[in-house]
């Protein structure tokens, strides 16, 4: 049979280790999710600049159509930019989706560190 100080010393090491893996695993999860961040803010970026254009495209699209009354290029443009700004819209929700702080958030090391802390 062992030494209670033997066995606390044991326990206090065992501890240390498991706390070591956690916060190595912890870290490993923060950088997965940052990874995806540059992606998601390009494409957030990319819909911005879509969505200016498809702005600028329609208003020009109808102070031409309101000078020349119905014209098939007008019409031609004025669909070209409703276009544009479906396409940024759906790139900006997509980007955003990537951007959620949730991806960052090391989820499974806090439940199994919270699970442990439970436990005791």
């Amino acid at each position: 049979m062992r030494p209670t100080l033997e066995l606390l010393l044991d326990l206090v090491g065992q501890v240390r280790e498991l706390a070591r893996v956690e916060v190595s695993l912890a870290r490993a999860e923060v950088r997965e999710g940052a990874r995806q961040i540059p992606s998601s803010l390009a494409a957030v970026v990319a819909g911005v600049v879509l969505l200016a254009a498809g702005l600028l495209l329609i208003l020009v699209a109808l102070s031409v159509s309101l000078l020349r009354f119905g014209l098939p290029l007008d019409l031609s443009f004025f669909l070209v930019a409703v276009v544009t700004l479906i396409v940024s819209l759906i790139l900006v929700r997509v980007g955003a989706g990537g951007l959620k702080l949730s991806r960052i958030v090391p989820a499974r090391s806090i439940s199994q560190i919270s699970s442990l802390l439970g436990g005791l």
